[in-house]
C-alpha cells in the first residue's frame, strides 16, 4: 500500500509505517505477538472461539475502551512526532483504537480501514471510520449489516505491491533461481511467520522428486529456516527466509501450497498461480478458504497424503492447472493498491495538499 501511495508525485506523498501493537504497548507488544502465534500453533480452537464472537466482543468492550484510554498519550505523541494528515489501518486493533479516540474527540483526522481478508469480522465495524477498503461485495454487505454507511465502503480488492503486476516467463524465472527451466515447480509458504507443517510438507513432496522442484519460504521463522537447511543441499530445492523476491518465486512456480492468508492469496490471484490451501487459521483464513474455493477454484488440502495426491494429479493435468489459473485471474484485482490509494488521497483535506505544495 505504501508503494502505491508513493507513486503519487504531485505533491509527493510521505508515508510512515508503524507496528501498532509495538508502538502502543512497547512492553507488551512482543508478548502479545508471541501469545498469538503460540495459540495458533498449539490451541487454534481457542482462536476459533474468540474470532468474531459477538458475546466475546460484548464482554471485552470495557477492556478495549480501557486500552483506548491508555492509548491517548501515545496518540498525542504520534500526532506531534509524525504530524500525519490521515490514518490508514490494515489491522482491526489500531483501527478500533483510533476510531474510539475520534469518538472521544481526541482526534479529527480521516481514518481509512483496509480489510486484508475476504470477509469482515465484527471488530472492524466503527461508525467513526471514514472509508473502508474491502475485497468484495460479500464484505461490503457484512459491514452494511453492522451499521456502516454504504457510501463509506469501497470495493477495491486487497492491495498488493505493484511489483506483482510485472510478470516474467516461468522458464526465465526458474533460470534466475538456478532451477531447471523445464521441471514442474511447487512453491511452499506459510505466510510471513512461516506457520504450518512446512517441514512435513517438504518431506511429503520429496516423494515426487526427481520429477518436481520445490521452492520453500520460511519467512521470519528462523527455527524453520534452520530445520530446512538439509534441503539446501538438494539441487531441486530452493530455501528462502524472509525475502522480497516473492513475485519472482511465484512466476517460477506451477502451484502454490500455503495457508490462505489474505495478502498471499491476493498476490497469487494477481499472478494467476493455482493454490492448494492447507492448515487455515480458524476464523479469517477459514473464511478466506471458503471464498477462494468457491470463486477461484483454489483447492483445500485435508492432510499431507492429500497434498501429495493433489500435487501429482494437477501436474499430470496441465489443462486443469490452466483452468485454475484463468479462474484466479478472473477474480483478481491487480490495481487494488492504486485504486485504494486514490480513495485515500480523496479523503486528504485540501490544506494538506496546499501545505506540501508550498513546502516544495
Amino acid at each position: 500500500m505504501r508503494a502505491a501511495l508513493q507513486l503519487h508525485k504531485k505533491p509527493p506523498v510521505r508515508t510512515e509505517g508503524l507496528d501498532a501493537i509495538k508502538y502502543l504497548y512497547p512492553f507488551l507488544g512482543s508478548l502479545i505477538s508471541k501469545t498469538y502465534v503460540e495459540i495458533i500453533k498449539h490451541t487454534p480452537q481457542i482462536w476459533d472461539f474468540l474470532y468474531d464472537n459477538p458475546d466475546i466482543a460484548e464482554v471485552t468492550r470495557e477492556l478495549r475502551q480501557m486500552f483506548s484510554f491508555m492509548y491517548t498519550p501515545r496518540l498525542k505523541a504520534l500526532l506531534t512526532q509524525h504530524r500525519p494528515d490521515i490514518f490508514v489501518c490494515t489491522h482491526a486493533v489500531p483501527s478500533s483504537l483510533i476510531a474510539e479516540q475520534k469518538r472521544r474527540g481526541n482526534c479529527h483526522l480521516p481514518l481509512v480501514a483496509i480489510v486484508t481478508d475476504y470477509d469482515v469480522h465484527s471488530y472492524w465495524a466503527h461508525s467513526e471510520v471514514d472509508c473502508y477498503i474491502v475485497a468484495n461485495e460479500q464484505s461490503r454487505a457484512t459491514l452494511i449489516s453492522r451499521g456502516i454507511q454504504e457510501n463509506k465502503i469501497k470495493i477495491c480488492g486487497i492491495p498488493v505491491n505493484p511489483s506483482f503486476l510485472k510478470k516474467i516467463s516461468r522458464k526465465d524465472a526458474r533460470k534466475r533461481l538456478g532451477l531447471d527451466p523445464q521441471k514442474p515447480t511447487v512453491l511452499v509458504m506459510g505466510g510471513g511467520r512461516g506457520l504450518g507443517p512446512i517441514g512435513e510438507m517438504m518431506n511429503k513432496l520429496g516423494s515426487l522428486k526427481p520429477d518436481l522442484q520445490v521452492i520453500v519460504v520460511a519467512g521470519t521463522n528462523r527455527e524453520l529456516e534452520k530445520d530446512l537447511l538439509p534441503h539446501k543441499r538438494n539441487r531441486l530445492v530452493r530455501v528462502f527466509g524472509f525475502t522480497d523476491q516473492i513475485p519472482l518465486l511465484m512466476d517460477a512456480s506451477d502451484i502454490l501450497v500455503t495457508k490462505p492468508g489474505g495478502l498471499t492469496s491476493s498476490e497469487a490471484l494477481v499472478k494467476g498461480l493455482p493454490m492448494l490451501m492447507i492448515n487455515p487459521i480458524p476464523g479469517q483464513e477459514e473464511r478466506n478458504a471458503r471464498y477462494l474455493a468457491k470463486h477461484a477454484g483454489a483447492q483445500k488440502v485435508k492432510n499431507l497424503k492429500d497434498l501429495e495426491d493433489k500435487v501429482r494429479n494437477l501436474l499430470r493435468h496441465p489443462d486443469a492447472l490452466s483452468n485454475l489459473s484463468k479462474k484466479m485471474l478472473k477474480i483478481s484485482k491487480p490495481r487494488a493498491a492504486q485504486d485504494a490509494a486514490g480513495e485515500i488521497l480523496r479523503l486528504l483535506p485540501a490544506e494538506a495538499f496546499h501545505a506540501h505544495a508550498h513546502a516544495d
